[in-house]
């Protein structure tokens, strides 16, 4: 049979989306596809079938999900090329959508419907159908307004403007949406939108608000005219911007921040600070939006954005509400992620005093995160130095080697009371608790040639070997030895500890969801089968390894861990220099 007569019959049987599974899986692109879809437009054109029928019947359609984006697919080739009313082909185009529900390709059929729109009067007739006041068909205003601008740019514009200074709000809001995509390099009419937009703005609903913000944003990135325009209107709505504008603009920042100047992105800012803690959507975003910043070296005003939400909300300091930001920030060059640090620990906040101390136990690697403040802290006087290095060490002390790079970066500059105050500090507590991995730090930095503080390091070195010479010269005292019996009780209780860290971190393992898990009673090698291509049987050996870690503990935690515990927290605490 042709395919001519395949398609009639399929249609008569009301089973043309599995031909289209079965002829256009196989041939998606080639010459026999193509084949094959000019045959279904030409059947349908000729009113022989009708193509759209089981697009619109697509909800109680039998064919898989799998399938179903097959046929999408297919329709998303076949839509503008067919001949057929403004209602029919809203029909089905609103029923592959539907069905497509919350996939990222759900919207693929509404963009063939904007080709489509694109032909002749459709665009035109899509608006004169729509009902504006019906949201769920906003949507198609949206697609049918972009696809008039394509021909009628002028036409477009005008009919936007209409929508915009409306009464129907879902027409208003795509109206809005539409007017940031449309091509306005005529001065004229540049300024025709941007005065519709600030015109209708107070009236606004809060959703058309986001959009009329987000429009004007829009028209700035291309027109560096605009900018004053555009930074004034948001300004104006501050106040009046609530939970939808907030997320819509959060959107904008997440894309194109680094394309906004910063008379734009200012105001914005004061906008997300208005985010309720529950949205974490729009948190992400504004995450996300701040990492960009900070990407394009535009520091201060990524930090403008996300520290006063830190500081006001505890959710946030994990910083894993924010999506991707800490990755972001841990990417800058040294002596920027210090400032960062230092901006944070000298507000005196103990949110961001925690966000510090996530941000950094969200480094990886095998070496120790190094940061350079000596740059940043030039401008500091002596207090703020001395501040600074207790707060270091109270919030960074589970990571000795990144918080004695901050406090040896305290040294350069400062008063020669304040070294003083400063070397003891790094000798007591981080030397004398992390005499392993801050000694060996120490001892290398003091090696480099021309270290501004190479004596103060090296006299260091000296006294933390007479401190471990101290330590060692009593030899080994029988009555402060533990017994048996509670070396057995300690050992114990760190197995238990580990066994249920490692339960805890096995919840949460992504290989737990891609691997079965097996236990090896012996052996040092294992053994599994699969079958590989055509069917046959093949071996595979995974021979065992070792691996280790180890972690310092702080010396004092032992000998005196309520001193230390204590004196921690006052550091952390601590708002001025002692």
């Amino acid at each position: 049979m042709s395919d001519r007569d395949d398609i009639i019959a399929a249609a008569d049987a009301g089973t043309l989306p599995e031909l289209f599974v079965e002829r256009l899986r196989r041939h998606p692109t080639d010459e026999l596809g193509k084949a094959f879809r000019a045959t279904l437009t030409t059947l349908h054109d000729d009113g022989t079938i009708d193509v759209l029928e089981p697009a619109r019947q697509i909800a109680t359609s039998p064919i898989n999900q799998h399938d179903f984006f097959t046929v999408m697919h297919v329709y998303t080739e076949l839509i503008p090329t067919l001949d057929a009313s403004i209602m029919d082909m809203l029909a089905a185009v609103k029923a592959l959508s539907n069905r497509a529900g919350e996939d990222l390709a759900s919207g693929m059929p509404n963009g063939a419907y904007r080709s489509w729109a694109e032909q002749g009067s459709r665009a035109r007739d899509t608006l004169e159908t729509i009902n504006p006041e019906d949201g769920d068909d906003s949507v198609y205003i949206f697609l049918a307004l972009q696809a008039l601008a394509k021909t009628e740019a002028d036409a477009a514009l005008d009919r936007a403007i209409l929508y915009v200074g409306g009464n129907a709000g879902p027409a208003r809001s795509a109206a809005a949406k539409a007017m940031g995509t449309f091509d306005v390099n005529d001065p004229e009419r540049r300024a025709q939108a941007i005065n519709a937009l600030t015109a209708n703005a107070p009236s606004a609903d809060d959703n058309s608000l986001g959009h009329i913000l987000t429009a004007i944003c829009e028209i700035a990135k291309a027109h560096p005219d605009a900018h004053a325009d555009a930074a004034a209107l948001i300004e104006a709505n501050i106040v009046r911007a609530g939970d939808h504008a907030i997320h819509q603009l959060s959107s904008e920042l997440m894309f194109h921040a680094d394309e906004l100047p910063p008379e734009i992105v200012k105001p914005i800012t004061s906008i997300m600070h208005k985010v309720p803690i529950g949205n974490l959507g729009t948190i992400r975003n504004i995450g996300a939006a701040a990492g960009k910043l900070a990407g394009k070296n535009r520091l201060d005003e990524a930090l403008a954005l996300i520290t006063p939400l830190i500081s006001a909300h505890e959710e946030l300091t994990s910083l894993a509400p924010l999506g991707s930001v800490n990755y972001s920030l841990l990417q800058l060059p040294p002596d920027q992620l210090a400032r960062t640090i230092m901006g944070w620990l000298l507000a005196c906040d103990p949110n961001l005093g925690r966000a510090t101390m996530a941000l950094i136990g969200d480094h990886h690697g095998d070496a120790p995160l190094i940061l350079d403040p000596r740059s940043a802290a030039a401008s500091l006087d002596d207090p703020k130095r001395l501040l600074l290095a207790h707060r270091a060490i109270g919030w960074l002390f589970v990571h000795p080697v990144t918080a004695a790079s901050l406090v040896v970066g305290m040294l350069d500059g400062a008063g020669d009371a304040a070294q003083r105050t400063i070397a003891e500090l790094l000798f007591d507590p981080l030397l004398i608790n992390f005499s392993g991995s801050v000694g060996d730090w120490i001892a290398e930095q003091a090696k480099a040639p021309g270290h501004p503080s190479q004596a103060i390091l090296n006299d260091l070195v000296t006294r933390l070997e007479a401190y471990i010479e101290g330590l060692r010269a009593p030899g080994r005292i029988k009555e402060l030895r533990p017994s048996e019996r509670e070396r057995l009780i300690e050992n114990h209780r760190q197995h238990e500890s580990m066994r249920q860290a490692y339960k805890a971190s096995e919840k949460t393992s992504i290989l737990a969801s891609l691997a079965t898990r097996q236990v090896l009673l012996y052996g040092t090698r294992s053994i599994s089968y699969f079958k590989g291509m055509g069917g046959k049987q093949q071996r595979s050996e995974m021979k065992m390894h070792s691996f280790s870690h180890s972690i310092e503990s702080p010396r004092l935690d032992i000998l005196e861990p309520f001193d230390l515990d204590y004196m921690l927290r006052v550091f952390r605490a601590m708002k001025t220099a002692p």
